[in-house]
């Protein structure tokens, strides 16, 4: 399980994450959705799709394609 920092103006919020605890129960997914589960804001995980070279259709995200963004962006 990996530990991020997320900085806001505020204070820092630890945030646990492990994505292979949830590929059980991985659904088609919204970036915003996505995002979140990520503890990542939209515009950051866009650009992390984009830096990483990953396209993404519109609307919702097949559980596959999660797969592959987990996996790109070393949250395996």
């Amino acid at each position: 399980m990996r530990t991020y920092l997320k900085y806001t103006t505020h204070f820092t919020m630890k945030i646990n994450f492990s994505p292979s605890d949830h590929y059980d129960e991985i659904k088609a997914r919204y970036k915003k959705e996505l995002a979140d589960t990520m503890g990542y804001s939209l515009r950051t995980l866009q650009r992390r799709l984009k830096e990483a070279n990953i396209e993404t259709p519109r609307g919702l995200i097949d559980p596959d394609k999660q797969r592959e963004i987990f996996q790109k962006l070393g949250w395996h």
